[in-house]
């Protein structure tokens, strides 16, 4: 009798998640599936483990079923649950639910995919970390912190985000400081604060909105501090529902982007007229911008991430559900938020504080301010060159992984999810997907995107053991 087939998966979030089930579900052979993911069961990533049940999800419950085939999936499960039994599922769908009530779903259909697994199919969860990966013609070896190894014939890489990179200043001792806080999705980081005294966060995007959040609920009554280079407040979610189908139709082939500026922008002063922000125009976009991306020349993906329109596609993107912007600028009207623009100079420890030297925009001057601590929310390191993700980086030093043209994740073969070595080859027994597929999608951090991957990528898989 022939050995099972092994899949190693590292990452337990959505990626590799769904991405098991979906393998246990149509597993046509003997399998030995392993997953490999340090302080979290599969399910409850960090993204939908939060410390705090005020973090939402920024998707409309209607958007967030795990399975692209059974759209209502997400609105059904929510429903059976008591507290929501009595609320109509159209009204249901619409909402903006907590990030761990979702963290509950992925966990019920994990089990239920483990207790209907086939009963030759042998299923490992190691919580450690893989720091590196030796890959051969038919086997892949991956070793982890523990000094083990795990040997596959096939691997997938659903490392999901890595921590933000660190602000360049002269004082890099300061990053080993107690009142840095680098992980802003540990309850540490908004927790024990100091009586008043204030604090700066490091963005302004929907991190930033969760981490105020936090330091509310846990009790902080100074001045919350938020720098980032633009400044931009986030907009509220002010039209979910109502669609716009006219910029679509005027969708033509070859995308040239600055026809595109011009086009958005044309439909922006449409809706405007009549009171209507340009959400559902940009909404209308989502299911286009993964081909427009991949049709833009490399120059213009270039001027794309380094203008304002990278920044101002993100605030028309990430935008809060309404209740929560009404909080966020109600604190901003008190000032016990204030938001500015601007970039870190340095960072000093003083006695009893922090001293953050930093370059206002808007005043033209050099500033210091004086806080508690600093948490980091300035968004996830994509370069795989840069990363604290060791076991990507170690690939990447010898050339198994290679960084996409923009640096913003991992050069794979986009229809196979075969990443692509430094030979220009794809790799038979490794593959991507999630966040890792930045450089090559753009679009490919939300779970519309994510569950067409992960489906798409176990029949890949499974196909080849036909």
């Amino acid at each position: 009798m022939d050995a099972p087939q092994h899949i190693a998966i590292i990452g337990g979030g959505f990626c590799g998640t769904m991405t098991a089930v979906h393998l246990l579900q149509s597993a046509n052979i003997p399998l030995k599936l392993t997953i490999i993911n340090s302080g979290y069961l599969p399910g409850k990533g960090v993204a939908y483990s939060p410390y705090s049940n005020t973090h939402l999800l920024n998707v409309v419950a209607g958007n967030m079923s795990a399975f692209p085939d059974k759209p209502a999936d997400f609105v059904d499960w929510v429903h059976e649950h008591k507290e929501y039994a009595g609320i109509e599922k159209k009204l249901l769908a619409r909402t903006f639910l907590s990030r761990s009530l979702y963290g509950e779903y992925l966990e019920n259909l994990w089990s239920d995919a483990v207790k209907n697994k086939r009963s030759d199919t042998e299923l490992n969860i190691i919580d450690d970390q893989a720091i590196d990966v030796e890959v051969g013609e038919n086997t892949v070896a991956v070793l982890l912190k523990s000094g083990k190894q795990v040997n596959a014939n096939k691997l997938i890489l659903a490392t999901g985000n890595s921590e933000p990179k660190d602000p360049s200043i002269p004082n890099v001792s300061f990053f080993s400081s107690p009142n840095y806080f680098k992980n802003s999705w540990k309850s540490d980081s908004v927790k024990h604060t100091k009586q008043g005294k204030n604090v700066l966060i490091l963005g302004s995007g929907l991190t930033m909105v969760d981490t105020v959040l936090g330091l509310i609920e846990n009790g902080f009554h100074g001045k919350i501090y938020s720098l980032s280079p633009h400044g931009f407040g986030i907009l509220p979610h002010r039209h979910g529902g109502v669609e716009y189908t006219a910029l679509e139709n005027e969708l033509q082939k070859p995308y040239k982007l600055q026809t595109l500026v011009r086009l958005v922008h044309k439909h922006i002063r449409v809706v405007r007229k009549l009171g209507i922000s340009a959400e559902p125009i940009i909404d209308s976009l989502r299911p286009h911008t993964q081909e427009i991306w991949q049709s833009l020349s490399t120059a213009e993906r270039k001027y794309f991430m380094n203008s304002k329109l990278r920044h101002l596609w993100g605030v028309a993107r990430h935008r809060l559900p309404v209740h929560i912007h009404d909080m966020i600028q109600h604190l901003r009207i008190q000032e016990k938020l204030i938001v500015l623009a601007g970039n870190v100079r340095d960072i000093r420890e003083a006695e009893d504080n922090v001293e953050v030297n930093f370059y206002n925009r808007r005043s033209g001057k050099n500033e210091v301010l004086s806080v508690e601590r600093i948490i980091n929310c300035t968004g996830p390191e994509s370069s795989i060159k840069r990363t604290g993700n060791l076991v990507l980086q170690n690939m990447w030093k010898r050339g198994i992984l290679t960084a996409d043209t923009l640096e913003l994740g991992i050069n794979t073969d986009v229809d196979t999810f075969n990443v692509i070595d430094k030979y220009g080859d794809k790799l038979n027994n490794v593959f991507t997907l999630g966040t890792n597929l930045r450089g090559m999608l753009w679009e490919s951090t939300a779970v519309p995107e994510l569950r067409k991957q992960a489906t798409q990528l176990a029949g890949k898989i499974t196909g080849y053991f036909i």
